[in-house]
Parts: structure tokens; sequence; C-alpha cells
């Protein structure tokens, strides 16, 4: 009897043996692909933090031209980002309702959100359509974008009122969202 119990639960035992192995091959591989990414997010970076920000001109969808040196002696956030790009779409709300409400009557503040690829008329279609009420600018070939990277958004780079990258992420996670207003809050203080 008992040699009967032992040979039905031994195939028990060694399915959740390999089940085990299996999980921990998949866990294995999940912190070598997330190893992997943050590697290549930083080799596909061309900007660091302690860096002077790479000179562009842009032009909002409200149709005023900026350089990055009109923007001096002002704390920015440029926000990259594709209106096709499911991450970014959920780091929007956040930029307009926790950002810019609370920032946008303040004159040492400007955001910019950056359409990668984009061009005007998807620009003002798009803001028109979502609500939203800070500044919106196309970079159709990649030309802005490929001063700050190669890939990955959304992305953001905050500079300081000297014109240097004090933070800069890419995605979208709520604790790194809260550390870049932290980040600003700081730059506005100062």
């Amino acid at each position: 009897m008992k040699r009967l119990m032992v040979l039905l639960l031994l195939p028990a035992v060694l399915i959740s043996c390999k089940q085990n192995n299996k999980d921990e091959k998949q866990t294995q591989n999940s912190e070598r692909s997330k190893k992997e990414v943050q590697a290549d997010i930083k080799e596909s970076t061309h900007v660091k933090k302690g860096q002077e920000v790479p000179d562009f001109t842009f032009t909002t969808t409200e149709g005023e031209e900026y350089s990055i040196q009109d923007l001096q002696e002002k704390v920015v956030l440029l926000n990259f980002f594709a209106t096709w790009c499911p991450t970014c779409m959920k780091e929007m709300p956040a930029l307009q309702e926790q950002i810019w409400e609370k920032y946008r009557d303040n004159k040492d503040f400007f955001l910019v959100s950056i359409g990668r690829e984009q061009n005007m008329n998807k620009m003002k279609e798009f803001k028109k359509e979502k609500g939203y009420d800070f500044n919106f600018a196309p970079d159709t070939g990649r030309v802005i974008y490929g001063k700050f990277a190669e890939k990955y958004i959304p992305r953001n780079v905050v500079i300081n009122e000297e014109g240097t990258i004090v933070y800069q992420n890419t995605g979208y996670k709520e604790e790194e969202f809260l550390q870049m207003m932290n980040i600003i809050e700081k730059e506005l203080e100062d």
C-alpha cells in the first residue's frame, strides 16, 4: 500500500520540481532581460546628467518658436513621446494633472511634449482630442530626439536654469515620476 502511494505521488513531486525549476529559469531570464534593457537604454542615450543640454529649436502647436537658449533661466521639462505609445499615453494625464496644473502659472517653468515622428497636424489633433493645455511640438524626423537618444519613449529630461541636465528617465513608473516632480520642485526653489 505504501509503495502504491509512493508510486502515485512520485509523478506529482517530479512535475512540481520541474515547474519550480522552470519558474526559477524564467525569473533569471527576466532579471537578465531587465539588465539587458537597462544596458541598451544607457547605450542608446546620448546625453547625461550634469551635461549641458544640446542646442535645438522647435515650434509649438500654437505657432510659437523657441530655441533651448530662449528658455535659459527657466526650469524646463522636455517630454519625448509618440501618440501610438501606450506607456506615453499612461504618462500624459500625470504630466497635465500633477505637473502642468501645479506650475502653469510659474514664469520660471516650461513644459513641452515633443512628438517623436509626429507632424504638426497630428500634434494639434492629439492635443485638442485629449484636452491637454501644455505645450506640444512635433519632431517629424527625430531631429530633436536624436540629440538625446536613439530609442525608448517616453523619455523625460529636466533642465535647470543654467541649461544643465539635472534629471532624465525613460518609461513611466509612478515612483520615478514622483522623483522627477521633487527635482523640478527643488530646482524651482533654488
